[in-house]
């Protein structure tokens, strides 16, 4: 587990598209400080990728970039990326973060609901519909999405 880990798993499970958090609020989701170089340079918090850029893979493999980073009071800005919570992660990040990343995938293809916040939404209303015709028939009654056949019309 890298050092940015934790980062990346605070932002993975969090629902809003965007957290304003202070440095000490990093440094809190981090367990331990930030370098020196994090409240001196902006380029520390810059949305780079490849080698030698630990600290922006915790945020970036969350789907998340920088914005906002006013290093004399100490804040930054981290927004969702367009579909960066739904999009494609790195294997690693989607095995130890997702419970069953394939049924978020599936449904996904199923349903064509990109953000995952009304994909769960519209997962909870079919569940909360299922259970309420269940409980309609055990009554006795019928499904309430239940669709009565075509009736047979004579001339």
């Amino acid at each position: 587990m890298g050092a940015y880990q934790p980062l990346t798993d605070y932002l993975l499970r969090l629902h809003a598209d965007e957290w304003r958090a202070s440095f000490a609020d990093v440094e809190r989701v981090l367990g331990r400080p930030l370098p020196d170089s994090a409240s001196k340079y902006p380029a520390w918090w810059a949305n780079q990728s490849g080698p030698g850029h630990s600290q922006t893979r915790g945020w970036q493999d969350a789907g998340f970039e920088t914005r906002e980073v006013d290093l004399r009071g100490g804040r930054v800005r981290f927004i969702r990326r367009r579909g960066g919570g739904n999009g494609p992660r790195p294997a690693a990040a989607r095995a130890s973060h997702e419970p069953h990343p394939d049924l978020w995938l599936r449904a996904r293809q199923i349903t064509g609901i990109e953000d995952r916040d009304a994909l769960i939404e519209a997962a909870l209303q079919a569940l909360i519909q299922r259970e309420a015709g269940r409980a309609l028939i055990e009554m006795g009654g019928t499904m309430p999405d239940a669709k009565a056949p075509p009736r047979r019309r004579f001339w």
